[in-house]
């Protein structure tokens, strides 16, 4: 009986085999857990996008897009942010929505209410406008950002509300809205303007953070506003800019009857300039052509033959006008003979 092998405690038996091969198996997969552990924080940051690397809270380095290594968790912990060149876009909400004092029973019951979250600004020749805007920002500092993200988008309504209040005191109505000069490009440039002005108001308090060690880490790269009136004065306001197209149109209207007159005009004084030219210049050569003779008779004559060229004219001259006599009377003027003409009685 001492003498026989026992299956179980035999250590080639089935048994132990089955353990060193559970044994075994669990060592692998406490390894590959080991590797696939250290390994869980080798991160691929997308491009446009950076990676913050913390370690056990604190931030230790920021990285572009490409491979992040770092120690696994608890030890490290790596964040993925917006790239500085990616534009994250804010709807701004105001804190003081369009009361009673603004929309009128007849507005609201005809439906013409202002956008949600529009806010009332005074400007600064005393009109009222209403603004619904949006900001675009970027991230600037990583390190700032991850600090205070939680903060941000708020910080940044309450710096874009408090910018708008300063710029709207600092403009008038029509540097807001879109009245019948539009097209008008210093108009456009004003409107421009407004919304640079906003921009860069915002970034101006947003720098004011930095030496109180309440920097954002962002900045603001656009504002696209939209003004409205109150609609209590929309009506006044359309019926105001309806006259203004009207009037538009009627000088528009009159500029152009006024080119076709000056056109017509144009057309003739160069009619009436043109047919004086040509009768001056017939009346010119008509001229010339009576005095050719004369003038060539000038160019030639000397007192030597001055007699035998008047002689020569007269003849010439004489017989187209006797031509034209019925009877024609000769008379000597050297001899003795006289002429009687009869005249008239007295």
């Amino acid at each position: 009986m001492t003498g026989e092998n026992h299956p179980d405690k035999d250590p080639d038996g089935p048994v132990a085999q089955s353990l060193r091969i559970g044994f075994g198996a669990l060592q692998a997969a406490v390894v590959l857990l080991a590797l696939g552990w250290a390994a869980s924080n080798i991160r691929q940051v997308p491009p446009h996008s950076q990676a913050v690397v913390l370690r056990f809270g604190e931030v230790i380095r920021v990285r572009t897009a490409g491979l992040v290594i770092a120690w696994p968790l608890p030890f490290e912990q790596v964040d993925i942010l917006p790239g500085p060149e990616r534009q994250l876009d804010l709807r701004i909400a105001a804190n003081t929505p369009a009361g009673p004092s603004i929309v009128d029973p007849a507005s609201r019951a005809s439906g013409e209410l202002p956008p949600d979250g529009a806010g009332i600004f005074l400007t600064g020749d005393g009109g009222v406008v209403l603004l619904d805007a949006s900001l675009t920002w970027r991230i600037t500092d990583a390190r700032a950002f991850h600090l205070a993200a939680s903060h941000v988008e708020p910080a940044l309504r309450r710096l874009f509300l408090a910018s708008a209040v300063t710029v709207a005191a600092s403009r008038a109505l029509d540097d807001f809205m879109v009245v019948g000069r539009d097209r008008d490009a210093a108009a456009r440039a004003q409107r421009q303007a407004m919304r640079g002005a906003l921009v860069q108001e915002v970034n101006r308090r947003l720098r004011a953070l930095q030496p109180k060690e309440a920097s954002l880490g962002v900045e603001a790269t656009r504002a696209d506003v939209t003004a409205l009136l109150p609609p209590a004065a929309k009506f006044a306001f359309d019926a105001v800019l309806d006259a203004t197209q009207m009037a538009d149109q009627g000088l528009a209207a009159a500029r152009t009857d006024a080119a076709r007159l000056r056109q017509a005009a144009d057309q003739e004084q160069d009619r009436i300039l043109a047919e004086a030219r040509a009768n001056a210049d017939e009346r010119v050569g008509a001229a010339r052509a009576h005095v050719a003779t004369v003038a060539a008779l000038e160019r030639r004559i000397d007192p030597a033959s001055r007699p035998s060229l008047l002689d020569q004219v007269y003849r010439t001259r004489i017989a187209g006008i006797l031509k034209q006599a019925g009877t024609v009377n000769t008379v000597d003027m050297r001899g003795g003979s006289r002429v009687i003409l009869p005249g008239n009685q007295p």
